[in-house]
């Protein structure tokens, strides 16, 4: 059984708030994925998996400030099998919410032109903070560069996992826009 724990984000850094999780139980992680995004005091930052393996168990919700070392998830290594559980899930599907991928909706521009993909804020869940206190799924990278463009982020749809913003929908968004611009 391997223990997936906050790891330290930054020199400062003594605790941070889970703000998604992109796996679930049951899901198999290849090390240097990224699972979940935490906000520091300073960024929203992705937080890789060191390990491949199998999700087991999901021990904080979004939303939740905890400490650094803090176990965020328990792992069964490869071939590993819980012991009394072959085969059963561990975790029931209601207690850890997992952050749907935003649905996305064209723009409105010329039917010749093709319209930068953007999304539509998904409706939060009751027991995850409103989108007003949290940070959309978006890699440090895609968020730099998306302010670079002048483009917002959180209205572009995104490929990665669970629905997150990466540096490649940034660049194709802007593609996109500048051929409608022509």
């Amino acid at each position: 059984m391997i223990r997936f724990e906050l790891p330290s984000l930054g020199a400062d850094m003594d605790a941070g708030t889970l703000l998604v999780w992109m796996i679930k139980p049951g899901d198999v992680v290849r090390r240097g994925q990224v699972v979940a995004v935490v906000d520091t005091s300073k960024a929203a930052v992705d937080v890789e998996i060191w390990h491949d393996g199998t999700v087991v168990q999901l021990l904080v919700a979004p939303g939740e400030k905890v400490p650094v070392g803090t176990v965020l998830a328990t792992l069964l290594e490869p071939g590993e099998v819980a012991a009394g559980q072959a085969g059963a899930a561990v975790m029931p599907a209601a207690a850890i919410a997992v952050t749907p991928a935003p649905a996305p909706i064209a723009a409105a521009v010329p039917v010749s032109v093709p319209a930068p993909a953007l999304a539509s804020a998904p409706a939060p869940a009751p027991d995850i903070p409103s989108l007003a206190t949290r940070r959309r799924a978006i890699t440090p990278a895609a968020r730099q560069r998306a302010r670079e463009l002048g483009l917002d982020p959180d209205r572009l749809a995104g490929s990665g996992a669970s629905g997150a913003v990466t540096l490649a929908d940034v660049e194709a968004a802007a593609a996109l826009a500048a051929a409608a611009c022509r």
